[in-house]
């Protein structure tokens, strides 16, 4: 219905430029051209390989890419294994040491260290989906939970500690697998001499240090003890994976009393919850959700760290479609001196640049009637709003769309709803230039005058502009 000519585009490249330049996605310069990093890892998360030996296709294809980046390491923050049982695991130890014989590149020899941490479905994988005891037990004699040790060594040739150290050209990584990364605290006291204040370190665990990525309402927090532990070292960066949440989710990236990260996934994104599109809506009863979940399946992510003697670049890729995702974040070095990732400051350097429809965008909003599918697939009289994609300004990350009626100077609002445009985890010339957002007819008052108040929101909450249908009456909507 709508659609983004070649001048809509540059201009929407336009103002991510300019996004840049007040703070926007990049908030420090290139690395100057030519610049060497003085070391390179890669960062994954939720892998998910199953009993197929095809399904470590898109796992094997990040590794040759990391390798064709001269990576010294790489990194997952758990959830290897999708059923948690010892087949996936040698599944995907397979494609790593097909990639990497005997941990070395066969482009230059280069040793490459694994940095690999059990998640949740490694360990409690093996119940998950099992409707019988008899699956129960069958799963469990070829689970990684019976002996995680004896499957360790087995496919990473090297010995399983619940928590490790491992130091790649100089720099510090210690992993917590799931169920003994709450051991991390006690850790960190015994081997805090270890660490050198001068130089980053990472950490990874599976779970989000609580309160730190995504806010307080984000899915796949932790209970605090990593936040707790790590306040105590600012030098560290931690690394998480768990919610899925998508790397163009641009408050993925956290500075406080230390540096926390999510990773989202190898196998498919997922979407923060409440939107009338994500996985969880706020709705009374399932039946009343009218709009599918947008899903993420067709979007595979990690990252790739390079480390300066100033600051660290960390580039974001889609490898499902070989596409960058935004700008690098970049951390300036030391740490502790800047930190340009803490949250109501970025929120106020966002409000800079707030996203925005293009000028006509009212006039092309839609509003149909019709009988549509619930998300349960029942036949529902259905209100329909669609309207174009807000792609100039700030980068959007969903809308609010709500039904009101104004009588003189009040406004009464009958219905409110976020959404997300389906396409809003990809890459940026893969935006959906439409929207769409429906209601159903039993919410919503007959033979009044009603109009739909659309806003755009970034990520980190800042509302742009509203923009406003006509009005109609309900019963008067042209069909659908």
């Amino acid at each position: 219905m709508f659609s983004l000519d070649r001048r809509d585009f540059l201009k929407g490249m336009a103002a991510s430029a300019a996004m840049a330049a007040v703070g926007g996605m990049n908030l420090h310069a290139a690395v100057p051209e030519g610049k060497k990093p003085l070391m390179r890892f890669g960062a994954v998360s939720d892998v998910h390989i199953y009993m197929d030996p095809k399904s470590t296709e898109t796992w094997e294809k990040t590794l040759k890419w990391y390798d064709e980046q001269k990576v010294d390491a790489v990194l997952v923050a758990g959830d290897i294994a999708d059923w948690g049982q010892v087949q996936q695991l040698q599944n995907f130890s397979n494609a790593w040491y097909k990639v990497f014989p005997n941990d070395k590149s066969t482009l230059d020899g280069r040793h490459v260290e694994k940095i690999f941490v059990f998640g949740n479905h490694d360990i409690d994988g093996w119940t998950y989906g099992t409707r019988t005891q008899q699956d129960r037990d069958d799963r469990f004699a070829k689970s990684i939970k019976k002996d995680p040790k004896a499957a360790w060594d087995l496919c990473f040739h090297e010995e399983f500690q619940g928590i490790y150290t491992k130091v790649v050209k100089g720099y510090t990584f210690i992993g917590g697998h799931w169920s003994w990364d709450r051991g991390i605290g006690e850790y960190m006291e015994a081997h805090k001499s270890e660490i050198d204040p001068n130089l980053p370190f990472f950490y990874t665990q599976h779970p989000h240090p609580k309160d730190t990525v995504y806010g307080p309402w984000a899915w796949g927090h932790d209970n605090g003890f990593s936040t707790n532990t790590f306040s105590k070292f600012p030098n560290s960066i931690v690394l998480t994976g768990h919610s899925h949440y998508p790397l163009t989710d641009e408050s993925g990236i956290w500075q406080d009393t230390f540096t926390s990260i999510g990773t989202a996934s190898l196998r498919y994104v997922g979407t923060r919850y409440g939107r009338e599109n994500s996985d969880e809506v706020c709705r009374p009863t399932d039946p009343d959700l009218q709009m599918r979940a947008i899903g993420g399946g067709n979007s595979r992510q990690g990252m790739l760290f390079s480390i300066y003697d100033d600051q660290i670049t960390i580039g974001k890729r889609d490898f499902s479609c070989d596409k960058t995702l935004g700008e690098d974040w970049v951390l300036p070095l030391p740490l502790c001196k800047e930190k340009p990732y803490y949250h109501p400051k970025r929120k106020l350097e966002y409000a800079k640049n707030l996203p925005a429809f293009a000028a006509d965008a009212a006039a092309q909003i839609a509003v149909t009637e019709a009988v549509g599918k619930n998300r349960r697939g029942a036949d529902i009289p259905q209100v329909t709003v669609t309207f174009p994609a807000a792609l100039s300004g700030g980068q959007t990350f969903d809308y609010e769309v709500q039904a009101e009626l104004n009588y003189y100077d009040v406004t009464r609002v009958f219905g409110t709803m976020r959404v997300f445009a389906d396409n809003y985890y990809r890459a940026w010339d893969m935006q959906e230039k439409t929207v769409k957002c429906v209601f159903t007819q039993a919410e919503l008052p007959k033979k009044i005058n009603l109009h739909f108040a659309i806003t755009p929101l970034d990520a980190f909450g800042n509302r742009g502009k509203t923009i406003y249908s006509k009005n109609f009456k309900l019963g008067e909507a042209p069909a659908k």
